[in-house]
């Protein structure tokens, strides 16, 4: 019988980076049961992951997954590893097992193991552009930490979701407690997340020369793959906020061995290599390559450059289209970062006030039953924003009064919700202490002529 502690110091041998010494280890130890066969091989591998042959430790994880049997973490691996093959069908379905997996047996799973899979599920759901559902996970992730090693890590997941894509007054939180981490004690691989994140970090809230320093810091002996992680993340955030790339950022971008395709599609943009029909049928050969949140982040960067009108509404018109799928506040959320590249095209909503119906994007939408709702709508189509005191009288000819104004946001609330339900879109209407207003992207008019019978009515 092996003990635990041994090959959880090939496990930790693995995460340093040191991997002769990890598969010297391995060979040593004789496993007899089944469970300390199939953790042996996972680990030989990881080792195969880890030197880069990952198609070679693919097949070797799909081989001990067949003949000694699965597990969450074994499960874990091999998603990863179709991550970095592109194997996005096989991601998802794997993705999907998991998330299943890590809620049937919550309460057989080792405190570990439900880490461990929490934090990487956060992640794969991040890179399927689902950010709710992702940081929900981290989140679940923290609360199941038992050492101060998972929390730095759990912290730095969190810390870097909200440098990408929520900045708020927690991530000057997250940088005090993450900045003055001992790298002592920390795995080789942590050490890289936490200059990852803290370098996000410093790019969103200080600028780009206090970043970069940070990247310059980077020991020569770290992978190649995760040096181009840390650059083309610095270079899109860069373009991203309209910060200057210096030439020493372009030269060391230059200077690497090989791309995946989302870096080969930044270094292009940057070079200014592709025109706009190029541009266009590059990106249509990726939506099959990469995972949907760096896709969208490479619709966002190439509308951002893009210098024809038209080009730029076609590019955010497929990007609306694939994040209309999402749950509201991811969509949100991705409208929030993509606005930073480009406004989004405009939304029309015609209404018929004899059909008591709007139509929005092709979708007949029956508000017969929605009084409130229809009110509203006309209300707003003579002009973009209404005075809450306004609104309250249109809505029930009376003055304010904390109830009605209670009303007021619940009938915003259930008129977006059901535009949403039909249509996928964000909120169209907002409301605050003081106005109601359509979203400035959002114009309202009158039909002009009957609806068409084609429309789907819901």
């Amino acid at each position: 019988m092996i003990p635990d502690k041994s090959l959880t110091d090939v496990f930790v041998s693995i995460l340093n980076g040191e991997l002769e010494s990890a598969e010297q280890q391995l060979q040593q130890l004789k496993p007899e049961a089944t469970a300390e066969k199939r953790r042996h091989s996972h680990y030989q591998g990881l080792v195969l992951f880890h030197r880069g042959e990952v198609l070679a430790a693919l097949q070797h994880l799909e081989f001990t997954r067949q003949y000694l049997g699965s597990n969450v973490m074994l499960l874990r691996d091999l998603m990863i590893c179709q991550y970095h093959l592109q194997d996005m069908s096989g991601f998802r379905a794997n993705l999907s097992h998991l998330e299943s997996l890590i809620v049937e047996h919550k309460d057989k799973l080792s405190p570990t193991s439900r880490f461990e899979c929490e934090l990487m599920i956060g992640k794969a759901l991040e890179e399927e552009a689902r950010l709710l559902p992702a940081l929900e996970f981290y989140e679940r992730a923290l609360l199941h930490t038992e050492t101060s090693t998972q929390r730095i890590r759990g912290l730095l997941q969190k810390a870097r979701w909200h440098a990408l894509y929520e900045p708020n007054r927690h991530l000057s939180e997250f940088y005090r407690e993450l900045i003055s981490v001992s790298r002592k004690g920390l795995t080789q691989d942590s050490v890289i997340e936490l200059e990852h994140s803290l370098m996000l970090i410093e790019l969103r809230l200080i600028g780009a020369d206090h970043a970069h320093q940070r990247l310059l810091q980077i020991p020569a002996v770290v992978a190649e793959i995760d040096q181009r992680l840390m650059y083309f993340d610095f270079i899109e955030g860069c373009i991203t906020q309209d910060l200057t790339l210096s030439p020493a950022v372009l030269e060391k971008m230059n200077s690497f061995k090989k791309f995946d395709p989302f870096e080969e599609f930044i270094r292009k943009l940057v070079q200014g290599s592709l025109e706009a029909a190029a541009k266009i049928h590059q990106l249509s050969l990726l939506a099959s390559q990469l995972p949907w949140a760096s896709y969208l982040r490479l619709l966002c960067l190439a509308a951002n450059m893009e210098s024809s009108h038209a080009s730029r509404l076609e590019i955010n018109r497929k990007i609306q289209l694939i994040i209309r799928s999402l749950d509201p506040r991811s969509q949100g959320l991705w409208n929030l970062r993509l606005k930073q590249a480009l406004q989004p095209p405009e939304i029309r909503l015609e209404f018929s006030s004899q059909r008591r119906s709007v139509l929005v994007q092709g979708r007949l939408i029956d508000l017969t039953k929605k009084k409130m709702g229809m009110q509203l709508v006309e209300g707003l189509a003579g002009k973009a924003e209404l005075s809450v005191d306004e609104a309250i009288h249109l809505l029930w000819q009376t003055s304010f009064s904390p109830e009605h104004y209670h009303r007021l946001r619940m009938g915003v609330h259930r008129l977006n919700a059901l535009i949403n339900k039909i249509t996928g879109l964000g909120k169209i209407i907002e409301v605050d202490s003081q106005l109601v207003r359509l979203r400035p992207e959002v114009k309202i008019r009158q039909a002009d002529e009957a609806f068409s019978t084609e429309m789907v009515e819901l």
